[in-house]
């Protein structure tokens, strides 16, 4: 078997894995320490991973989401394979907020004035102003949506809006609108290394109240965030079919 056909598997699995999901119905029960005064920036820097043994889980979710109306007919109607063309590729461009529950590792940088933070799925990166600017006046609405930073003691918000919609939660269903603000906050518990990451999201044309979700990134000094080279179940227009047979029989070699 050739490198890149090893490449290729390993890349399937992990993709499947992801569409499978591990979610966790588990309100968050933890709040962000976030009654600290201003001005005492701590240094997140460094790799980190998905945590999938044990508890938490990678996502903590609402025992109940708030439909509106309108949220509950696409949550009941929604079908993966048609509401999203991307399926079956992981070539596209990642979206917030679903990037935030990669199971792939992810970097925080600090440079001055801002954050960035790279995301090994999709070589997705984000740099994030840590100055509270909100965004200009014709901010178009894009993937990743226009995100803006500050700290609140040790805690690190990020505000996101100019968001192109779609599911809070990959594959998962639960609809997040164009109007949506999702504010995220970032903190270590004493003594600790991992980065606890609490979501809020405020989406009145689904949500009768802001949701509350969270996961936790594990430290990880060792890991490193690699380059993606994706790969898609979907033809291009240059390219042959993928011959499913085949890819089942190389898993089943392995």
């Amino acid at each position: 078997m050739t490198v890149a056909t090893s490449e290729m598997i390993s890349r399937a699995l992990t993709f499947f894995a992801v569409l499978g999901g591990v979610i966790g119905h588990t309100t968050v029960n933890g709040q962000a320490p976030g009654t600290q005064s201003a001005g005492s920036e701590v240094d997140f820097s460094g790799v980190y991973v998905a945590v999938y043994v044990g508890e938490p889980n990678i996502v903590f979710e609402p025992d109940v989401y708030p439909f509106t109306a309108q949220a509950e007919r696409a949550y009941n109607a929604y079908d993966p394979a048609v509401a999203d063309p991307t399926v079956g590729t992981d070539c596209a461009p990642e979206r917030i907020p679903g990037i935030l529950w990669s199971a792939d590792p992810m970097e925080i940088i600090h440079e001055d004035g801002r954050i960035v933070m790279r995301f090994e799925r999709g070589d997705t990166v984000r740099s994030i102003p840590v100055d509270g600017t909100e965004p200009p006046a014709g901010q178009p609405i894009t993937e990743l949506g226009y995100s803006v930073g500050h700290w609140v003691g040790d805690v690190l918000t990020i505000e996101t809006t100019r968001l192109m919609g779609g599911i809070i939660v990959n594959d998962m269903g639960q609809p997040i609108s164009q109007e949506a603000r999702i504010t995220e906050r970032y903190w270590r518990e004493p003594g600790e290394n991992n980065l606890q990451m609490e979501l809020l999201v405020d989406d009145p044309v689904n949500y009768t109240q802001p949701l509350k979700l969270g996961r936790l990134w594990g430290w990880s000094p060792d890991e490193r965030v690699r380059p993606w080279n994706c790969f898609s179940l979907q033809p291009s227009r240059d390219s042959e079919p993928v011959d499913v047979d085949e890819l089942a029989r190389m898993l089943e070699e392995l």
